[in-house]
């Protein structure tokens, strides 16, 4: 029998083996178990699969060794590994180590069916690399019609066959896709860069359409972009022609100036610059030429108009990796954040109170904390707080904050003695300067009674249903954290039916507008007033609409909104 391919799977579940084999070989492909890493990794010298499959958690030693020793023994062979997601920080080494991709236990049906695919695709690709190493030279040419939406995957084909020139084939794909999206844009729909900004702030949205309705135009129908390509094993040679106007070359922005990569304007051009040796256009400005040498030529120092490409390249290259590591650890980190949030579907069970809450970051992790949780029958406490700064350092405190709260908060029914405890306890793990505000009040049903303290955070709103009354919740307090000895007062308030208190943080009264105006507590107390006939999960949209049409979409905070109403 032809099998399309060999995989080792490793895992400790004999089940889940067996069932993984007879899988694969369905879609035929052979298969290699092993129970344990050393296991793993001895079969892989043995047999030299081409993909791997690897359990995170192994009797022996954990799947993140297991992929740095097979990577030390063949640093191209592609390795999935699978997880119950138990251990982020193995993951993430995992990554980091050479892992391409991973696969969350337990499968499910759409998990097996991404699994074999991505196999499939990786497969394909090997077969691609095996077969470029035999190609001596090749010559390709194209015409695309104006639609940006088949450039990827012309990309994609363009560099289906020329992996070999490079390590760094997506970088040189970006710089091409955006090269090539030029090309349609701005030279055959003569879409200047300041019309696609109108457009873009204008349609919201729907420019893909505005871009489709113009290439149908009569006198854009007939346009196309060529590209010629030309490779052999020394260099990539790419040639791209559009049948518009052109432009001046000479305002194309300086490469090697950082700031230049910081303006929308010229990106894509600057892009292509660092990804290919040489990037030439003719006087007109309709055709680029592209060059890239193979990788191996770089022990020939070539230079290209008195500079060498390669350290610029080189360069530009690890920042790149940089970046992606932190994005990456970034992404776990907001992943890990949104698990200290409460779940939507407890707060449904509160028993005489309705809950709920937005919470959005300023960046993809937040300075704010928000909890609401029943702490025994019939009592519910309602958590809001606001670190000094945001991003990532605010973000650490907030889950320093969140464990405490779950240490302490169930045990003590009193918010004063919560925060002189809370205070005591950051003061002295916050470094000078930092603090946070927070709000804190408990429920007890039975009583109707809500008892509260503000340390220094925005006032929640108390809405009377009867009266339409609205009472700032604040007490005598201050921040958290600065002063060892602050002490917090308490107090109540008694709640009736249809009462409802407001939440928030200063995100929402302090967003601005292009005047720099604050939106400010007036314009909150208005919409929730003007709201009182809506169910609080449409009131809380309300506002954070308002909000953001009255900053322009740009809310330059963390921000958080909670709202309660009593039944």
């Amino acid at each position: 029998m032809s099998y399309k391919g060999t995989i080792l799977v490793i895992d400790d579940n004999v089940e889940l083996l067996e069932y993984l084999k007879d899988f694969f070989m369905i879609y035929n492909y052979e298969v290699i178990l092993a129970e344990t890493g050393n296991e793993g990794i001895e079969k892989f010298r043995e047999y030299l699969p081409d993909i791997v499959i690897s359990d995170m958690r192994l009797p022996d030693k954990n799947g993140n060794i297991v992929v740095k020793e097979i990577k030390a023994i063949d640093k191209d062979v592609p390795i999935i590994i699978i997880t119950g997601f138990s251990d982020k920080q193995l993951i993430l080494s995992a990554m980091r180590n050479g892992a391409l991709d991973l696969l969350k236990k337990p499968f499910k049906p759409k998990d097996l069916r991404y699994l074999i695919n991505k196999i499939d695709t990786l497969f394909r690709k090997i077969k691609v690399k095996l077969s470029s190493s035999f190609v001596r030279w090749e010559k390709r040419e194209l015409r695309i019609s104006n639609d940006i939406y088949i450039i990827a995957p012309v990309v994609n084909f363009i560099f289906s066959n020329i992996d070999y020139i490079s390590e760094s084939v997506s970088f040189m794909k970006n710089g091409l896709q955006e090269l090539l999206i030029n090309a349609v844009e701005h030279g055959n729909l003569n879409i200047s860069y300041e019309e696609k900004q109108e457009l873009l702030e204008r349609e919201r949205g729907d420019y893909s359409s505005h871009l489709k309705n113009k290439a149908a135009l009569p006198e854009y129908s007939d346009k196309y972009v060529t590209i010629k390509v030309f490779s052999n094993p020394d260099y990539l040679k790419i040639i791209i022609e559009d049948m518009g106007n052109g432009f001046d070359p000479a305002c194309i922005p300086d490469p090697q100036n950082p700031e230049n990569f910081l303006k929308e304007h010229g990106k894509g051009i600057l892009m292509a610059m660092h990804a290919y040796e040489k990037v030439e256009y003719n006087e007109v400005g309709n055709c680029v030429t592209l060059l890239k040498y193979a990788d191996r030529k770089k022990d020939d120092h070539i230079v290209e108009d008195g500079r060498d490409s390669f350290e610029i390249f080189d360069k530009l290259q690890y920042y790149r990796k940089l970046k992606d590591d932190f994005d990456f650890e970034l992404n776990l980190a907001c992943e890990f954040q949104t698990t200290f949030l409460p779940k939507k579907e407890d707060i449904l069970k509160f028993s005489g109170i309705k809950s709920d809450y937005i919470f959005e970051p300023y960046l993809q992790v937040s300075g704010d904390f928000i909890d609401m949780s029943k702490l025994e029958e019939n009592v519910y406490g309602y958590f809001i707080s606001d670190i000094s700064g945001h991003g990532v350092a605010a973000a650490l405190i907030s889950s320093m904050l969140k464990v405490f709260f779950s240490l302490y908060g169930k045990d003590m029914l009193s918010p004063q003695l919560l925060y002189e405890m809370l205070n005591m306890e950051f003061f002295s793990y916050l470094n000078s300067g930092d603090y946070f505000t927070s709000f804190y009040g408990i429920y007890f049903e039975k009583e109707r009674k809500f008892v509260y303290t503000n340390a220094n955070h925005p006032p929640p709103f108390l809405l009377r249903a009867e009266s339409g009354e609205i009472i700032p919740l604040n007490t005598e307090g201050f921040f958290v954290g600065i002063f060892k000895t602050s002490k917090f007062e308490e107090k109540e308030v008694i709640l009736n039916p249809g009462d409802r208190i407001l939440f928030y943080s200063d995100g929402i009264t302090q967003a601005k507008n292009v005047e720099r105006g604050e939106f400010g507590e007036e314009r909150l107390i208005e919409v929730y007033r003007n709201g009182s006939d809506r169910d609080i999960t449409t009131l809380l949209d309300k506002i954070y609409e308002e909000v953001k049409n009255f900053s322009s979409e740009r809310i330059d905070d963390d921000v958080t909104i909670a709202m309660i109403e009593i039944e």
